[in-house]
């Protein structure tokens, strides 16, 4: 068959950056209920369950139900209602909402074609309910989400939102909470300073470590930047928009300068052995053995300078395949010249 294409093909996309210690505090209670991943984080595995086993029996019953249900993703759709500036704010929102918005808001967005049965399901429509979830009948758990929506009473709902969110901040977030600002802040800024010279999809490559193609029904990517889930970026999905909760970078755990940065990037190239790694991925993408094999040093060895080279966003890996981020050799240039020019 002959055919001709003249379908719209995205090019390109918007970036636009966000931080805040709400979205930590969400991201945090969704890491804690998760328990396959406590081994796989920045902070070891005895850390959490030290952690969550001094927690208070009320915030542990909280956290056990959103284990079940999988409220925090509940906790993070209502984030991106609106900007909140405290969470006062967003406790007073969630208090104030009727019972249809907020089922409306927890329901999770699928695509826009399903958004006529989201706003019925709000309204208590058992059909539309059922439409959903034949819809992501093949999602790790929302299916099991909507129907939890379709039968939940609103007010146990509401109160439990509001208890399990402000007992993670007080307990958890907020004795460090400065400390995190900072930290999400320094990232935020370096993104934004990314984006004054860099293409959209080599801020979010930057960012996140993966590339991301542009889709037709995508017109955004929204970057918010976390600690706690560290080295893990975390997708979702918005009318329109991509949203993706990347960890932030090596250099904004502390009040680094972009002198330090810099540095860090030079330093990660200046050494033979991962000046030869970066020749050897520049060539093609190499497994951990391929790159031992030739190069004739050990696997802890080689393992070390990936991390080192990792951490200064010159090689990203996937699925034990290492890759060489191609636009960060690019920058180099751009950006030794901009702080040799500056006044």
């Amino acid at each position: 068959m002959n055919v001709i294409d003249m379908s719209f093909k995205r090019t390109s996309y918007e970036v636009e950056v966000k931080y805040s210690i709400l979205y930590e505090c969400a991201l945090g209670i969704a890491m804690i209920t998760y328990p396959k991943l406590k081994d796989k984080l920045d902070k070891p595995g005895y850390y959490w369950d030290h952690l969550r086993s001094h927690l208070p029996d009320s915030l542990e019953s909280e956290l056990q139900y959103c284990q079940e249900h999988n409220t925090w993703k509940i906790l993070l759709q209502l984030l991106h209602t609106q900007d909140f500036h405290s969470l006062m704010s967003f406790i007073s929102y969630i208090s104030d909402l009727t019972d249809q918005q907020l089922k409306y808001f927890s329901l999770p967005f699928l695509e826009e074609s399903q958004e006529y049965n989201r706003h019925l399901a709000s309204q208590g429509d058992t059909d539309a309910f059922n439409r959903m979830i034949l819809a992501c009948k093949q999602h790790l758990f929302f299916p099991q989400m909507i129907h939890f929506l379709s039968e939940v009473d609103m007010s146990e709902l509401r109160i439990h939102l509001i208890e399990v969110m402000s007992g993670w901040y007080n307990e958890v977030v907020k004795k460090d909470e400065d400390e995190t600002i900072g930290m999400l802040k320094r990232d935020y800024h370096g993104k934004l300073k990314m984006l004054e010279k860099a293409a959209p999809e080599e801020v979010v490559q930057w960012a996140t470590g993966e590339e991301y193609k542009p889709e037709a029904n995508i017109s955004k990517v929204l970057l918010i930047p976390h600690y706690v889930y560290r080295p893990w970026t975390i997708q979702a999905h918005l009318s329109e928009t991509k949203v993706l909760y990347y960890p932030i970078s090596e250099t904004s755990l502390t009040d680094q300068d972009d002198v330090s940065s810099l540095a860090l990037l030079y330093k990660a190239l200046g050494d033979e052995k991962r000046l030869r790694i970066v020749k050897l991925l520049f060539e093609k993408d190499r497994s951990l053995k391929e790159l031992t094999d030739i190069l004739g040093i050990g696997k802890t060895t080689i393992h070390h300078h990936l991390a080192i080279l990792r951490s200064a966003h010159v090689v990203k890996v996937k699925e034990s395949t290492y890759s060489l981020l191609h636009h960060s050799l690019s920058l180099l240039e751009p950006q030794l010249m901009d702080y040799l020019r500056r006044g």
